[in-house]
């Protein structure tokens, strides 16, 4: 279907529900509706397979308008279409819950409610995702009158003591564990071996990237979303810059884009390499972990080379790219993938071979399409349920229309399955950066691009090695956003680890978490502010005056 059938489809399932409802953009549909419409709007969407639910977006619309707004994104190809739910900022704002629907949500409702004060009734499990146990009651961080000093922290409720109940046991894995790289809390409920349920928390390493991109202008923040993660650095700044170069109405030139691809396709070999090895030391196969993270070395260093870094590359600008790709770098480039490339075959025969590695993959973590559909799944994960979900192919951005590419699926829908799309995935990047090398678009690299923003909002979405990332952003005609929501992959594919465990051996969780490619910086977004009087912490303003105060002003 075309996007605009698709809309057209999408109102058509929606008028019973609609209290007006209009176009913001081409590929997008804007419908209100009633708090109380909610779960029977979004039954009407997923009974008649309209696509998936993207993101819940949040928004405080001030003391003067004295109102809340949820925005619940469904995606569906190229098409978006938005349930937007007014509620009012006084008293206790309530809205049903749809994660008896869709799973999914339960994430998006939790940070809903404890972010911006909505009361989500009948959510499965209405605890803090994110914030501390320490954050005052009643102190709603996204809230537009939010001030760093109401977040003095307090005595946290106790947890309830975990332990015996029968034959049953609770195992706490997190935030600090060996098997953890970064910090994230689970709860596993045994019996003997076996997980009988799962549930997880995550806000442990606090940034406030997006409250504080309200406080920076449009060019500040493209460094600030690029240290959201270090692997996908450039897929941050490549949705960023998408959505407010739309918003500016600015054509970025078609050299520019077409290194914006070569450099997502280099981020992806990347990421891949890098989860190979992890997820291959979770299965207790060190040569393998060390042998990828070697071969990580030639793409990292090709950056370093294109971009002068190897992490955060910063080669994005608004209306284009910093740095042009010469006759040198094409020489490089064409050196490192023939090297890449039989590297990456070696690694999907090992994958596919080794009779140790296939016991800690075959038939573990199976998940069929339906579940992957009905999880909401994205990126590897699940094009290997089958799921044939890829933005690049979906609604090809930038230089995918000129430089397409091929999408990787497998119906096995088990461990030795993600390996394998990931290894073909990356064979198919090596082709499609050859294809842009030797086919690169002339003239220039960047355009000029205004200091204030017209009044709008959009969405934007790309496809980030770990599936699609989607941005929110509206802006208020100023110099700064009114409001950025960040929506990463790993938020959506929580939910299939946690239902997926439920019957596994203890054991199998670290590769259960490994096989989603996860990473917890993405879900970290919000801050922790704490008291001065708090031992062992300082603010920033403190920290920087003891700096200087022991080593002298920064030369």
């Amino acid at each position: 279907m075309t996007t605009e059938t698709l809309l057209q489809r999408a109102g058509e399932l929606l008028a019973p529900f609609a209290k007006g409802a209009n176009n913001p953009e081409t590929n997008r549909l804007d419908v209100q509706i009633a708090a109380s419409d909610l779960p029977t709007a979004a039954s009407a969407l997923m009974n008649a397979s309209w696509g998936y639910l993207a993101a819940i977006t949040g928004m405080d619309l001030g003391t003067e308008a004295n109102e809340l707004e949820a925005l619940y994104h469904f995606c569906e190809g190229a098409a978006v279409t938005t349930l937007r739910i007014h509620l009012p900022r006084e008293g206790c704002p309530e809205i049903p819950s749809i994660s008896d629907q869709i799973p999914a949500a339960s994430f998006f409702e939790r940070e809903l409610g404890e972010m911006l004060g909505v009361t989500v009734v009948g959510t499965p499990d209405p605890t803090r995702l994110f914030l501390p146990d320490d954050w005052p009651v009643g102190i709603y961080p996204m809230r537009q009158d939010f001030k760093q000093e109401q977040a003095a922290a307090v005595e946290p409720d106790k947890t309830p003591e975990r332990g015996w109940a029968g034959n049953k046991f609770i195992v706490p894995i997190g935030p600090q564990h060996p098997a953890l790289k970064e910090p994230g809390h689970f709860e596993f409920s045994v019996d003997g071996e076996i997980i009988t349920g799962a549930r997880m928390r995550l806000g442990y390493v606090h940034r406030g990237i997006e409250k504080a991109t309200e406080a920076r202008n449009w060019i500040q923040n493209l460094y600030l979303l690029e240290r959201i993660c270090g692997i996908c650095s450039h897929t941050h700044t490549s949705a960023y810059s998408q959505g407010v170069e739309k918003l500016a109405q600015v054509e970025v030139p078609e050299r520019a884009l077409a290194i914006r691809e070569l450099v997502a396709g280099l981020e992806r070999i990347h990421s891949h390499l890098l989860w190979l090895g992890v997820a291959a030391h979770e299965a207790g196969f060190d040569t393998l972990f060390m042998y990828s993270w070697r071969d990580r070395e030639t793409v990292m260093n090709l950056l370093e080379e294109l971009t002068g870094n190897r992490v955060n590359y910063s080669i994005c600008v608004l209306g284009g790219v910093k740095h042009d790709i010469g006759a040198q770098h094409s020489v490089s480039i064409h050196k490192a993938l023939d090297y890449l490339e039989e590297r990456i075959r070696y690694y999907l025969d090992v994958a596919t071979t080794d009779s140790g590695f296939l016991q800690r993959t075959r038939g573990i973590g199976m998940m069929s399409l339906e579940e992957a559909k009905r999880f909401g799944t994205l990126g590897p994960v699940a094009r290997a349920s089958g799921v044939k979900r890829d933005v690049r192919l979906d609604a090809p951005y930038g230089a995918y229309k000129r430089y397409p590419v091929s999408i990787i699926t497998d119906d096995r829908g088990d461990m030795e399955a993600r390996f394998v799309v990931r290894m073909k995935e990356l064979l198919v990047t090596c082709f499609t950066i050859r294809t842009i090398v030797d086919n690169m678009p002339g003239g220039g690299i960047v355009t000029r691009f205004p200091r204030k923003i017209p009044a709008g909002e959009t969405v934007s979405r790309v496809e980030a090695p770990r599936g699609e990332a989607f941005y929110y952003i509206k802006s208020g005609g100023g110099e700064s956003p009114t409001r950025l929501k960040i929506r990463t992959p790993s938020i959506c594919n929580w939910t299939s680890v946690l239902n997926k465990a439920v019957g596994h051996q203890l054991a199998d969780v670290p590769m259960l978490i490994a096989g989603m490619d996860p990473c917890f910086s993405c879900n970290d977004r919000m801050v922790t502010v704490r008291r001065k009087s708090d031992s062992n912490t300082m603010t920033w303003s403190e920290l920087r005056e003891y700096g200087i105060k022991k080593y002298g002003p920064r030369k």
